[in-house]
């Protein structure tokens, strides 16, 4: 029998083991592969779904204004329409109030003493999210479990809350760029060479164990052998990630400071979800953490875009428009396509980071989402969802699903089983049947 000993060999927390062998009964047998990312991005008070869906068929379809700005990414992306978010027509408080606390949670809204825009009362959410169920199912062993952003999210209300550890258990979202970067990358060493020096410890670990490998290769079967080599393409992987980390433009080393923002000026919205969206990539990047949500604004804004221009009304009233307004309509489009322009550059920049022979992008699933449908009726039917990405090869994009009313509780569960988490259920087992067949 050979000792564990010699084939497990480890330095600065890395560690390499074999494959299930005949001659080693109950190791597992590791493939190469990269960890699942997920994240959330939301943005507030519905939107124009004649502008908004895709036109043709499943696989053969054009995008219209509001999500045109996702043409690039078209190949890894779904668009929901006639998912509906039914918990939400249920419980207390407002249309805004019961669309926020199950967007990402799939539970009736609590009782609580928090107004709506229309007055009427509730609290927060009645369970966990999805983001915090899959993090905590995944288990991952980074520094942070979870990273929440916001852009201007700063109201302590159940409108501008979509993340929760569970019931009543709002997690806020960080609203400062600069916050956020000390909080992710002030432990960690901006010396190169100490980076490096590290790096070639870790290599030189490797070595080592390819030697074992090597020595062991000529006492194994044919099967053996080739389960090894399965194996020692995992921890040629591992070097490639390694050279990334020591040598790659933007992974594992302290970029700079954000600039300092107003971050309540509505002048600076734009800029400050950018550097948001930079530093939560850097975060995945570097494996920080697996799960993140980034939150544009909140569900009752009184945000106008003025660095757009737009300074006559904020996004809620021109949400709000008839749908004979078309002025105000047009206004409220331009916000709604600068929002999925955000989404775009996220996946730009998730494109950029290699992993393997793929990206980050190729190995991240992104779920889209909004409290409402349409802002002018406060409806939660047919939410405007989208997936994104490649969640390790289980999405397949390019396609334009179009469902039947379905809940959007069914939905979530299948967001789950995409990123790898094989949950019965999610959320309120009455709006819960089946996963979508995405």
């Amino acid at each position: 029998m050979i000792s564990r000993r010699t084939l497990l060999r480890g330095a600065g927390g890395l560690a390499l083991a074999m494959p299930l062998l005949q001659i080693l009964p109950g190791r597992a047998n590791a493939a190469p592969s990269f960890p699942k990312r997920f994240i959330v991005v939301f943005n507030p008070n519905g939107t124009l779904k004649e502008r908004w869906s895709p036109q043709g068929t499943e696989s053969n379809f054009t995008l219209p204004q509001i999500t045109a700005p996702l043409e690039r990414h078209k190949s890894r992306c779904v668009f929901f329409d006639g998912v509906d978010n039914q918990v939400a027509d249920v419980g207390p408080g407002g249309p805004h109030n019961r669309g926020m606390a199950t967007v990402l949670t799939g539970e009736i809204i609590l009782e609580g003493p928090f107004a709506d825009g229309d007055g009427q009362r509730a609290g927060w959410a009645g369970g966990i999210s999805v983001d915090q169920f899959i993090a905590k199912e995944l288990n991952a062993q980074t520094r942070f479990k979870s990273l929440e952003l916001g852009v201007r999210a700063i109201e302590n209300e159940p409108r501008a809350r979509i993340s929760y550890l569970g019931p009543d258990q709002p997690l806020p979202p960080e609203n400062n760029p600069v916050n956020v970067w000390q909080r992710l990358f002030s432990p960690i060493d901006q010396d190169p060479e100490i980076l490096r020096k590290t790096v070639v410890q870790r290599r030189s670990v490797i070595d080592l164990v390819l030697g074992d490998f090597q020595r062991l290769n000529r006492k194994l079967a044919t099967e053996d052998r080739q389960k090894l080599s399965n194996h020692l393409d995992s921890v040629r992987d591992l070097e490639r990630r390694l050279e990334i980390s020591a040598d790659g433009p933007m992974l594992c080393t302290r970029p700079g400071r954000p600039a300092d923002l107003d971050v309540a000026s509505e002048d600076n919205f734009e800029r400050v979800a950018r550097q948001q969206i930079d530093l939560m990539v850097l975060a995945l990047a570097c494996d920080l953490t697996r799960v993140a949500s980034l939150e544009f604004s909140s569900a009752v804004n009184a945000l106008r875009f003025t660095f757009m221009g737009l300074r006559d009304q904020d996004g809620h009233s021109l949400s709000h428009a008839g749908d004979q307004s078309t002025d105000l309509q047009d206004q409220w489009a331009l916000m709604l396509t600068w929002y999925n322009e955000q989404v775009a550059y996220l996946l730009d920049s998730l494109a950029a980071v290699p992993e393997g022979e793929g990206t980050l992008l190729d190995n991240t699933l992104v779920l889209c989402c909004n409290e409402l449908s349409r802002g002018n009726s406060h409806a939660h039917d047919s939410i405007p969802f989208i997936l994104a990405g490649g969640a390790g090869g289980a999405l397949r994009g390019g396609r334009h699903l179009v469902f039947a009313g379905e809940s959007h509780n069914n939905l979530l569960l299948s967001t789950c089983h995409l990123m790898g988490v094989e949950a019965e259920r999610f959320g309120n087992p009455d709006f819960n049947t089946r996963p979508l067949p995405i």
